[in-house]
């Protein structure tokens, strides 16, 4: 009967937790060293010039804002040198976990400006 409850309390949790993280995917072959300044959000790109350097995807639970995804974006662009996110479209649905709750996913270009 323990097992039973450790497990459901387990599964609980884990539909309840937060993001945990961004999916990075590089576009080059460039490394940058991490930017530990401000990371600027921009929904369409930026009328400057720009590199790209990969793209990020996050995925949260029904919990997780839509304010709480865009900062874990932020923060996974600034460790891959970014100092900027361009959105591609809001937080989205994408499925139920095994409780039916809902789960969403948002992505951003990671981007760093050139002067």
């Amino acid at each position: 009967m323990k097992g039973r409850h450790a497990a459901a309390a387990a599964i609980l949790a884990l539909s309840l937790a937060g993001c945990s993280g961004a999916d990075f995917v590089p576009t080059g072959n460039a490394h940058y060293q991490a930017w530990g300044d401000l990371v600027q959000v921009f929904d369409k790109p930026p009328p400057v010039n720009y590199v790209r350097i990969g793209m990020l995807t996050v995925r949260g639970g029904w919990s997780e804002t839509e304010t709480g995804m865009i900062e874990t974006l932020k923060s996974a662009a600034a460790r891959q040198g970014a100092n900027a996110i361009v959105l591609v479209g809001g937080r989205q649905l994408v499925g139920r976990n095994m409780l039916a709750m809902p789960e969403y996913e948002m992505s951003a270009v990671a981007i760093r400006t050139v002067r």
